[in-house]
């Protein structure tokens, strides 16, 4: 029994980003791990020469090749319904491990007892730049109150208990977002969660990622996601969110143009507002408040979880709470 399964799928990556992330992980300081990567694009020989050729020459890496196209979620539970370790980490094809992230995740997750553990991380673009950092850190209790409203667990820099997974039952078929429910109902047993401050991965930005293409599908499946926790549905139905995407016409182009466009202006408005251009922030949120009904629930969220965080903040800062280390 390995102590670490690390889970990656790869679907369409190019050669230099696999590589390395591959090799982010197979020189890791830490030792004790295996490397299960899911192939979800059986057609993609590219990626299947590469990636046998990786585990011939490594035994920690065990390969799935799926049969068909069939999406994160499953490639996931595939890859976790072979896996040995006690802790499974997660890993995304284009994204880059530093060196200690297994040593330093592991002596926290098995330490403290945790069964989540996460981590900030740096933001690079396509050709590996740093571009960024990620700012935000929370307390484990404010973690447990704003993750109801906002995803704030990173999915590619966790690492949990394999136990944690099985007991509610892995990832749910959505295709996209997938993480944040199995967070939430991780949620529903009371799991302990963790955010390291250190910076353990390069998470790549890419204009054509999930993310920026389907937008508005996200964002639904997001609030349907929200909707069936508060309703305790923890069971997922696939029927019932298929129905629930059609009444939101996810497939109505216009629609979806709509919410990207007030979705760039609401960014540009964050932005607007991080430099100082105070006029020009509220003008641009006010246009999107008045014009976008998408964006009314997600502005009161935004700033219920700044206060939640200012609030954490203060009271750490006062001693009335203690943060986990």
């Amino acid at each position: 029994m390995k102590v670490i399964s690390v889970l990656m799928s790869v679907f369409n990556e190019n050669e230099e980003e696999l590589r390395s992330s591959v090799d982010s992980i197979l020189n890791q300081s830490f030792a004790d791990f295996e490397f299960i990567i899911t192939i979800d694009n059986p057609a993609n020989e590219m990626l299947n020469d590469i990636l046998s050729e990786y585990a011939r020459l490594d035994s920690r890496i065990v390969l799935i090749k799926n049969q068909e196209n069939i999406g994160l979620a499953e490639s996931l539970n595939r890859a976790a319904s072979v896996a040995r370790g006690k802790y499974f980490c997660r890993m995304d094809a284009d994204d880059i491990s530093v060196p200690d992230r297994l040593q330093k995740q592991h002596e926290v997750i098995s330490k403290k007892d945790y069964d989540l553990v996460c981590s900030s991380f740096y933001y690079i673009d396509e050709n590996g730049k740093v571009i960024g950092d990620n700012k935000e850190c929370y307390s484990s209790s404010g973690i447990k109150r704003i993750i109801k409203y906002k995803n704030v667990i990173h999915h590619p820099t966790v690492i949990m208990k394999a136990d944690a997974f099985y007991k509610v039952g892995g990832y749910n078929n959505f295709p996209c977002a997938q993480d944040y429910d199995l967070w939430l109902r991780m949620v529903k047993y009371n799991y302990r969660f963790y955010m390291m401050k250190d910076k353990l991965i390069y998470y790549r930005i890419r204009p054509e990622s999930t993310s920026f293409k389907k937008r508005y599908l996200q964002q639904c499946t997001i609030e349907y996601i929200q909707l069936i926790n508060r309703k305790k549905l923890y069971k997922f139905s696939p029927e019932d969110y298929w129905r629930y995407l059609a009444n939101k016409k996810v497939d109505n182009s216009n629609i979806a143009d709509d919410f990207k466009k007030y979705m760039d202006l609401y960014a540009s408005a964050k932005k607007d507002l991080k430099e100082g251009n105070i006029l020009s922030f509220v003008k641009k949120f006010l246009k999107v408040y008045i014009h976008s009904k998408y964006f009314r629930p997600n502005i009161i969220r935004v700033l219920y979880t700044s206060i939640i965080r200012m609030t954490d903040i203060w009271l750490v800062n006062k001693g009335f709470l203690k943060e986990e280390s």
